[in-house]
């Protein structure tokens, strides 16, 4: 198996200026690389750039691929609009979810290491489907923090006394980009079925509508409002609309809190267990149902062919002598299955003697033909 290697990074608060850009040629002579996107590909070697201080420096999403089974997936955040303490109970380190802070940035960095795994990288979420992730962490919504920490109890990295961190809620209905991120993340899904059913309720709309934005607006002071619309029209703040978001649900919703009876990491393992037997265990009931029914059609087909033969049983003896005649292989086979079949028929009406006779005066008469006796021996004479 060939080598695949690719990284992607993307420029979102602001674009690279062309002295950056000249930085990043530097890096790679190969590389696709504009005002917002850095993307290459490598069949072999290795990029000689360092995908953290690249985020430091220049870009706010980052991602990586390898066929070998390793994943990451890193955001950039300004620490004005992000608290590291927020990811604090999620945090796994290498397996999962870790977090380095800079002067201005939080950069969170969701990562599979599973070398053991073949993955076609190809159909890994890309960076498009993963982005609005991180449009939603800017707005207050944890949920994919808590995704990252489950990946660390999908890969084993977590001990099994471990207790599970805060659930966020609104976890129960995942958006596009969060489902993205799960399979990003390869957790398995009977485990996501079983950690996630203890999402509470979100308590406001993690995505309010426009008459409750409206009121909330409405009812900000003039004054601040005033001041709002100067940033806007400045064009300087291009996060003014994540500031404002997440100011409106941290109003309106609670923090994540922990659940009254807290699972641990051991009690999520193997109630996904129980689950994957249990849904086992349907699969196999259902397929043997549809076996059965599936049995009782073909039966039925075998029945109403075998009561048709029965009604033109003269002349079916006559089609077996036609495809015997043939000195074919395949007027052989059709001609044997034919035979077989008179056979039932002559065992159900009790002439099954008739029919051991019928077949011996058929060998007989075909004693110099060893391709079609072979077959011959295949049928039971009585």
């Amino acid at each position: 198996m060939s080598e695949y290697q690719y990284y992607e990074f993307q420029a979102v608060d602001r674009p690279l200026t062309s002295k950056e850009q000249a930085e990043l040629r530097a890096l790679s002579t190969r590389a696709e690389i504009s005002a917002t996107r850095f993307t290459n590909v490598y069949h072999y070697g290795d990029f000689k750039g360092s995908p953290h201080q690249m985020m430091e420096r220049y870009f706010d999403a980052h991602v990586y691929t390898a066929n070998w089974g390793t994943r990451v997936f890193m955001l950039r955040l300004p620490r004005k609009l992000f608290d590291p303490k927020l990811a604090a109970p999620y945090l796994t380190d290498e397996q999962g979810l870790s977090l380095q802070t800079t002067r201005e940035h939080v950069i969170l960095t969701f990562a599979v290491q599973d070398e053991a795994g073949e993955w076609d990288d190809m159909e890994a979420p890309g960076l498009a489907e993963l982005l609005p992730v991180r449009s939603d962490l800017l707005a207050g919504d944890l949920r994919c923090l808590y995704l990252g920490w489950l990946r660390a109890v999908a890969a084993g990295h977590l001990d099994d006394k471990e207790v599970e961190p805060p659930v966020p809620p609104g976890m129960k209905s995942l958006s596009g980009a969060l489902d993205s991120l799960a399979r990003f993340l390869d957790i398995d899904l009977d485990l996501l079925q079983v950690a996630l059913a203890a999402s509470p309720e979100a308590p406001a709309r993690l995505s309010p509508s426009r008459e409750v934005l409206a009121a909330w607006v409405k009812a900000l002071p003039l004054r601040e409002k005033d001041a709002l619309l100067v940033r806007l029209m400045e064009g300087q703040d291009s996060l003014l609309g994540a500031e404002l978001l997440q100011r409106f649900r941290k109003e309106r919703a609670p923090a994540p809190r922990a659940p009254t009876s807290p699972r641990t990491v051991g009690g999520l393992r193997e109630a996904a267990r129980v689950l994957h037997e249990r849904q086992v265990k349907r699969v196999m009931q259902m397929q043997a149902r549809e076996q059965a029914r599936r049995e009782r059609e073909l039966a039925e087909v075998r029945e109403k062919a075998l009561r048709a033969l029965a009604a033109r049983e003269s002349a079916a003896w006559n089609e077996v002598d036609a495809h015997f005649a043939t000195r074919k292989p395949g007027g052989y086979d059709v001609g044997i299955q034919l035979l077989k079949d008179l056979g039932e028929v002559a065992r159900r009406q009790g002439r099954a003697a008739e029919f051991s006779a019928r077949v011996r005066i058929l060998r007989e008469l075909n004693a110099r033909r060893p391709a079609l006796l072979a077959r011959l021996e295949g049928v039971e004479e009585g």
